[in-house]
């Protein structure tokens, strides 16, 4: 018994390391099976996770958006309409009893419309900028009322960005500088401004004469990026806070800025606004309504006016300026001017301008009374008449309604031949010019 003992121990030592194998790969086994069915649930346990997260993150993006249009229309429409409400609540209480005038509603036109009437570059682009930033500030407050703080942590910690001192400062800093500039032109008579029948949104990118200018069309197109820039950042993720403007776009603002402002202070060329009265005889007084031509009376001494071709007396030219249409010259109508002419206004530097169309009205000396034989030439003495030239253009000349012939003689007087037609007796003469027309009694003798 004793000699099979080991061989009986040895054959149950190998049943038994069978077994036990066995066990630890039922064992591993249930642990990856265990695993297998953990992996799914841990899955769905995170994507619940994430899904939330992400839910939560949605929201807060819905809810800033709203929060910026809240914020945007309560600027736009919601204070314009309470501060009428206020003003028209204080009148009925008040202002009623004492015959007030009953208060309209009040959109802010004079923000983007000048004394001139239309609408500014300058004024718009600062208004709207200053808009855009103050609807966005209060957008992070409406969202962090709402239960959505992270815009407003976001600029809590970081603070203001300088970029946007620039945004504000440099259309508001050209808005005012631009104003400056016109004003002290228009009071040295550099510049005028006219007022505009209506206020039109083209005249965003139009100079006063109605044309398009490049520099009003660079200023607000960059701006317009940089707008759309904000904006469309603002809304894709509206709780990261102000949005980074890029280097460049920054930029570019701020050069065009610098250009719209330094147009401005470049004087226009010389023009003449207006010449009133549009029609006057000869030693009538003119006035001239000039731009760029000259500052200040210390240079009327250069300055020559010309109705045509016949120059006015210097010593009779004075100068009265205004805050609004620029220099005003008052000049006398020349002995020698006649006709429909150009008043031109000059000065020794090259600088010119001119004004069409202004009539010079004839006029005939009616003492001694005027008569005459037939076919016998009479001299006839008239103002505005001789300076229309050797040949007369544009002259015709009529007694008792017949046309007569006329002629300047070598001391540039006129002289006019009595018609063989014309009826005997009293009647008139009469002369016209491309200026106007003058009668005189005329008596026709046999």
């Amino acid at each position: 018994m004793d000699r099979f003992a080991p061989r009986t121990v040895g054959f149950r030592g190998r049943a038994g390391r069978a077994a036990l194998a066995k066990s630890r790969a039922a064992r591993a086994g249930a642990c990856s099976l265990a695993i297998l069915l953990a992996v799914p649930a841990v899955a769905q346990a995170g994507g619940a996770v994430a899904s939330a997260r992400d839910s939560a993150g949605h929201e807060a993006s819905e809810a800033g958006r709203w929060a910026l249009a809240i914020a945007l229309a309560f600027l736009v429409v919601g204070v314009p309409l309470i501060a009428w409400v206020i003003r028209w609540a204080w009148w009925l209480l008040s202002g009623r009893r004492q015959g007030g005038q009953q208060p309209r509603l009040w959109w802010g036109r004079s923000l983007v419309v000048g004394q001139d009437n239309r609408v500014s570059t300058s004024k718009t682009t600062a208004l709207v900028w200053t808009y855009t930033l103050a609807a966005t500030l209060l957008s992070f407050l409406i969202a962090r009322w709402l239960g959505h703080p992270g815009a407003y942590n976001v600029l809590s910690g970081q603070g203001l960005n300088a970029q946007y001192a620039v945004l504000i400062g440099g259309p508001l800093g050209a808005a005012i500088l631009a104003k400056g500039i016109i004003s002290a032109q228009i009071d040295s008579g550099s510049t005028s401004k006219t007022e505009a029948d209506k206020a039109t949104p083209a005249q965003l990118v139009q100079g006063d004469t109605g044309e398009t200018d490049l520099g009003d069309v660079q200023y607000l197109l960059f701006n317009v990026v940089a707008l759309a820039f904000f904006y469309g950042e603002m809304f894709r993720v509206p709780q990261a806070g102000l949005p980074t403007i890029p280097d460049v776009l920054l930029g570019l603002t701020s050069v065009a800025a610098v250009g719209f402002v330094s147009k401005k202070a470049l004087a226009g060329p010389a023009t003449v606004s207006e010449v009133t009265p549009s029609e006057a005889s000869v030693g009538a007084g003119v006035t001239i309504v000039t731009t760029g031509l000259i500052k200040s009376e210390s240079d009327l001494p250069a300055v020559t006016v010309k109705f045509g071709e016949a120059a006015a007396d210097r010593g009779a030219l004075e100068v009265r300026t205004t805050t609004s249409l620029g220099v005003l010259i008052d000049v006398t109508v020349p002995p020698d001017a006649a006709g429909k002419v150009d008043v031109n206004a000059s000065v020794p530097t090259g600088k010119q301008a001119s004004w069409p169309g202004f009539k010079v009205i004839p006029a005939i000396a009616a003492e001694p009374i005027l008569q005459g034989r037939r076919g016998a030439a009479v001299e006839i003495l008239t103002s505005g008449v001789v300076g229309l030239g050797e040949r007369l253009p544009g002259l015709t000349v009529t007694i008792s309604g017949v046309e007569a012939a006329k002629a300047l003689d070598a001391n540039r007087n006129l002289h006019v031949t009595v018609p063989a037609e014309a009826p005997l007796g009293a009647d008139t003469i009469v002369v016209k010019t491309p200026g106007g027309a003058a009668e005189a009694p005329f008596v026709v003798l046999p």
